[in-house]
């Protein structure tokens, strides 16, 4: 079968889940995108080609050409992500009108952003539609599942289909790193040291963070060690944070990091803190898929989907006074962790990319 799969950018851990559909001798594939490069990420490799030569349509309005090919090749399969440009709102429009069976992939939509009242009078229009249409919705995580059903959307309809991260390397391959890493933050032995990383922005949540070590006693908070890698709007604010809280030999803000250095850090690291008040999916997949188990909000979909309380890691309310809780208990009880980090990376390989390519293969209209 042939499966055009479509988007506005390409992103490497979308390449991770095409990698499993070029590969598979029963799919030829077809990779559309409205942008050649990320306005907001300088990767260093051309993630738009990695995979297979890609077609490039129009993102700014209705790309014609783009739209006769999906009208005319009926017998192929459509799996749209997203709907953020012109050509794929028109498509999904059409694809509904022609009662055409087709599939979309969802983050879980934030519906609380400001949005002025056209835009919000469309954006629920097209919900409608998605609802009476042929569409397969595949909705990154569970949390995303239970969005669509509450918003009305029957559950037959819905297939989960989270992010998914190669399972390929571990924290021992990158233990050589570990002298360097402590060295340049100080960190001892008798340390209980933290990594979390992300876009800097207040859904985030790293301000809770560093307000949750904040209260910690201080026979404690001299023992914690915090790297968070990232940049964004909150940057400024979270560093005056760190000052005020006096934990500028606590807690560390590094700006965006080659992914084999952010891997080095999060491998040498006790625990991945992944503290947002909302987000789609997140990081935590990444820390338990090289055996470092996490602090997640159950705000934070991957957390809320692969965290087994106490077992694989540690999900907490949301709260800075949970989660200060839950810093001082990992300090206390850090025999805990060698244990945590063996179900981490089984629960990582369970979801090895492959397993993408089955849910796609099984399920795609």
């Amino acid at each position: 079968m042939t499966i055009n799969f479509i988007q506005d950018i390409a992103t490497p851990h979308n390449n991770i889940v095409l990698k499993e559909l070029e590969k598979d001798e029963n799919i030829n594939l077809n990779v559309w995108y409205c942008h050649e490069k990320h306005p907001q990420y300088n990767w260093n490799i051309d993630l738009t080609n990695e995979i297979k030569e890609a077609n490039i349509y129009n993102p700014n309005k209705i790309d014609w050409d783009f739209i006769q090919y999906c009208l005319k090749n009926k017998e192929e399969k459509y799996f749209i992500v997203g709907w953020m440009n012109p050509s794929t709102k028109f498509l999904i429009l059409l694809f509904w009108i022609l009662r055409r069976p087709f599939n979309i992939w969802f983050d879980y939509p934030q519906d609380n952003r400001s949005r002025r009242y056209l835009k919000q009078f469309f954006r629920e229009l097209y919900y409608k539609v998605l609802v009476f249409s042929k569409a397969n919705i595949f909705c990154v995580g569970k949390m995303t599942v239970e969005y669509f059903v509450n918003r009305g959307f029957k559950e037959e309809k819905l297939t989960n289909l989270p992010i998914f991260v190669n399972v390929q390397k571990n924290k021992d391959d990158y233990k050589y790193k570990k002298k360097d890493i402590f060295l340049k933050y100080n960190i001892q032995n008798n340390d209980l040291f933290l990594s979390a990383g992300s876009r800097l922005v207040y859904d985030k949540g790293y301000d809770i963070l560093i307000e949750a070590i904040s209260t910690l006693d201080d026979k404690i908070k001299q023992n914690i060690k915090c790297v968070i890698v990232g940049q964004g709007e909150e940057k400024n604010k979270l560093e005056h944070l760190i000052e005020e809280y006096k934990l500028t030999q606590n807690i560390y803000i590094e700006e965006w990091m080659e992914i084999e250095d952010f891997n080095a850090l999060i491998s040498c690291s006790d625990m991945f803190v992944h503290p947002a008040r909302f987000d789609a999916y997140g990081a935590t997949i990444f820390a338990m898929s090289l055996g470092i188990p996490a602090i997640g909000s159950v705000q934070a979909g991957a957390a809320y989907d692969r965290i087994e309380d106490m077992k694989n890691g540690i999900l907490y309310d949301g709260s800075k006074e949970k989660l200060s809780v839950q810093i001082a208990y990992i300090f206390a009880n850090k025999g805990l962790l060698d244990n945590m980090s063996v179900n981490a990376l089984s629960t990582a390989r369970e979801w090895d990319p492959i397993k993408a390519l089955e849910i796609i293969r099984s399920n795609i209209k």
